[in-house]
């Protein structure tokens, strides 16, 4: 039996018009512009396409031979015990839905634990200026698609930030030092940290608030973030994502548009839980060495879940606003 299809000489994209002698049980011949070269089946190397195409034959001497049909060769190679590991999974439901699994579990785990722990060991690596640059294009953004000049008087402004900037000199050294900034969104009470030492204080974040210390328990929140450097762990683990897509889909312009992108979103759709979590935590161990009570983190959080109420369920960012509370008043 022989088998029509293209040759290609050793270390070479030339291709000539070629057989393959299949009549011997053991042994493939190849005839090519006018020479033979052989091989037993066991030292040719099998190379299986997907489904119907042929596969790729080559030969110990660098000779690669595919045919026309894949049919009687795979007929022949399956008979005589040459098989490749595709055709093998072809043939092995089992293993086709192991291998399935299994690139799924690495995928998630690539994405819930690998991704978060290479952050986590890359932030400290990032220059401070990196950190400086993109909280300044990240206000700049949010100042022009989001937020307003705050309406606050310039004297409360001067007053809130001379008491934070005081509590912050008894407290734990951060990685960088605080710069409060007020702005009114005619939204949502709220407050959130950039990355590089920055915190944004709402106008109704402040009009909740119904005293000072519960001010300093937004602000000491905030702080939390900062010295965690939640932001930056985040915004790195976004551009490991998009620096993935952008390596498999070989599209990798707009790269710092795509940055401050994420950034805006990070900053707009809140921390993870266990984030918060230790931002909680941090404003805890703070309130409670500054005025030695964490009862008005627990207060603020209640007057934020009250006003959270009329929030549609899924523009909530802190599902678990109760659990906070009663943690935040736990000795």
């Amino acid at each position: 039996m022989r088998i029509k299809g293209m040759a290609h000489p050793p270390l070479s994209s030339a291709k000539s018009d070629a057989e393959l002698d299949l009549s011997q049980r053991d042994f493939m011949y190849l005839h090519v512009d006018g020479q033979i070269v052989s091989a037993s089946i066991h030292d040719i190397e099998v190379t299986p396409s997907p489904g119907k195409l042929p596969p790729k034959i080559r030969f110990p001497s660098g000779w690669l031979f595919v045919p026309e049909q894949a049919d009687e060769v795979n007929a022949y190679l399956k008979k005589h015990g040459q098989k490749g590991l595709l055709g093998k999974l072809e043939s092995n439901l089992t293993a086709i839905l192991v291998s399935a699994l299994l690139i799924i579990g690495l995928t998630i785990g690539t994405f819930t634990h690998g991704i978060p722990w290479f952050s986590q060991q890359m932030v400290d690596w990032v220059p401070d200026e990196a950190h400086e640059t993109l909280a300044d294009y990240v206000l700049k953004s949010i100042d022009e698609e989001w937020l307003l000049p705050s309406e606050l008087p310039e004297d409360e402004q001067a007053r809130i930030r001379e008491r934070f900037y005081a509590q912050v000199q008894s407290l734990p050294l951060t990685k960088f030092q605080p710069q409060l900034e007020f702005r009114k969104s005619g939204d949502f009470p709220n407050a959130f940290a950039l990355s590089g030492g920055v915190i944004i204080m709402l106008d109704e974040m402040v009009e909740l608030a119904e005293s000072d210390e519960e001010v300093d328990a937004i602000l000491l929140h905030e702080l939390g973030h900062i010295h965690h450097q939640h932001v930056m762990k985040r915004l790195i683990s976004s551009s490991l994502v998009s620096a993935t897509v952008a390596l498999l889909t070989g599209e990798s312009s707009g790269m710092i548009d795509t940055m401050v992108g994420a950034g805006v979103f990070l900053m707009q759709s809140g921390h993870s839980r266990e984030a918060e979590r230790e931002a909680d935590e941090y404003a805890k161990a703070s309130l409670i060495t500054l005025h030695g009570s964490s009862e008005p983190l627990a207060k603020i959080f209640e007057r934020l879940h009250e006003s959270a109420m009329d929030i549609p369920e899924w523009l909530s960012t802190h599902p678990d606003m109760e659990e906070r509370i009663e943690e935040a008043r736990e000795p």
